[in-house]
C-alpha cells in the first residue's frame, strides 16, 4: 500500500491574485498589439525588453525614456539575437527566425548588427501607443482591485520623482516583464504558445465564474473572449484536456477546484502571486503608483 502524499493547500490570497491577474492578461491579449497575433505580440514584447536592458540599470535613463512621448533612441537599444530570443521563450529556432523576418517585412522589427530591434518609428506609431495606453489602464486596474481586495504586500518607496505624471512607458515595461513571465509559465505547462493562451482564459473563466463549480466556458465563448479562431481554440483546448489542465463541464471547459491544486496549475498559481507582488513593487519604486494615486 502506498501512502498518500496531500497537496499543500492553496492560498486563497493566491487564488485571488490569480483571478485578478487573469482578467488583466486576457484583457492584453483580447487587445492585442498593434494588431499583431498573440505570438508576434510576444514576440515584440520580448525582443523589446532585451534591447532595453542596458537602459534599465542606468537610473538617469529610466527616467529620461519613462513617458509615453519618450522611447529610447535606437542607437541606445541593444540588439537580440534571434537564437537567443527563441530560448528565453522556448520557441523553435526556425519559427522565431520567419516571424522576425515578417515583422522585419512591415516595420515592426529592423535588423541590426548583433541581432534585431524593434524600431522607435514602430513605439511611437498610433497603433503601439494606443496599445500601450490600453495596457496602462488595465494595469491601474489591476493594482487598485488588488488593493481594494487587501492583497497587495507592503510597498517599496519611489526612487523617483514624477511630478505628479505616470511614466506610461516605464510602467508598461514592467507590466511587460510581468506578461513574460506568466507566459513562460503558461507555456512550460500547456506547450506551446496558444495553448497557454488557451489555458488562461479558461483558468480565467473559471476563477471568474459566480457558479460552485463553474459550469464551464463553451470552446466559441472562449474564442470570442479572446479574439482567435474558434477552430484553432478548439484544437487546442482539446489537447489541454487530453494533458489533464482542463475538463469539459455541462457549459464548456472549466478548472476545477481540485484541478486548480494539481502540481502545475498549483506551481503556476504560487508563481503568478510571487510575479505580482514583485510587479507592484516594480510600480511603486518606478514612481507609478504615487503618480496614480496623485491623479
Amino acid at each position: 500500500m502506498h501512502d498518500v502524499v496531500a497537496r499543500p493547500a492553496l492560498d486563497q490570497r493566491d487564488v485571488q491574485l490569480a483571478r485578478l491577474s487573469a482578467d488583466f492578461l486576457v484583457e492584453q491579449v483580447a487587445g492585442g498589439l498593434a494588431g499583431l497575433s498573440p505570438t508576434d505580440a510576444v514576440l515584440v514584447l520580448a525582443i523589446n525588453q532585451a534591447n532595453i536592458v542596458p537602459l534599465t540599470r542606468d537610473p538617469n535613463a529610466r527616467a529620461m525614456y519613462g513617458a509615453l512621448e519618450t522611447p529610447a533612441p535606437d542607437q541606445l537599444r541593444r540588439p537580440v539575437s534571434i537564437s537567443a530570443i527563441a530560448s528565453s521563450l522556448g520557441l523553435p529556432f526556425e519559427t522565431v527566425r520567419r516571424r522576425v523576418r515578417s515583422l522585419e517585412t512591415r516595420g515592426i522589427c529592423e535588423a541590426a548588427a548583433g541581432g534585431v530591434i524593434v524600431p522607435e518609428t514602430f513605439l511611437v506609431s498610433p497603433g503601439y501607443l494606443q496599445s500601450v495606453v490600453g495596457t496602462h489602464n488595465g494595469l491601474r486596474r489591476l493594482f487598485l482591485d488588488a488593493m481594494a481586495a487587501g492583497l497587495v504586500d507592503e510597498l517599496p518607496a519611489s526612487r523617483f520623482d514624477t511630478a505628479g505624471s505616470a511614466p506610461v512607458r516605464a510602467a508598461v515595461r514592467l507590466a511587460s516583464d510581468f506578461i513574460l513571465r506568466t507566459a513562460e509559465q503558461l507555456m512550460a505547462a500547456s506547450g506551446d504558445m496558444i495553448s497557454a493562451i488557451c489555458l488562461l482564459g479558461v483558468l480565467q473563466a473559471s476563477l471568474s465564474s459566480k457558479e460552485a463549480p463553474p459550469t464551464g466556458i463553451p470552446v466559441a465563448g472562449l474564442a470570442r473572449a479572446l479574439s482567435a479562431p474558434q477552430e484553432t481554440v478548439r484544437r487546442h483546448t482539446q489537447a489541454l484536456v487530453e494533458r489533464g489542465l482542463c475538463l469539459r463541464g455541462r457549459g464548456g471547459l472549466l478548472i476545477s477546484s481540485e484541478l486548480l491544486a494539481s502540481p502545475a496549475l498549483a506551481g503556476f498559481v504560487r508563481a503568478n502571486a510571487a510575479n505580482s507582488q514583485r510587479l507592484f513593487a516594480g510600480l511603486a519604486e518606478r514612481g507609478v503608483i504615487d503618480a496614480w494615486r496623485a491623479a
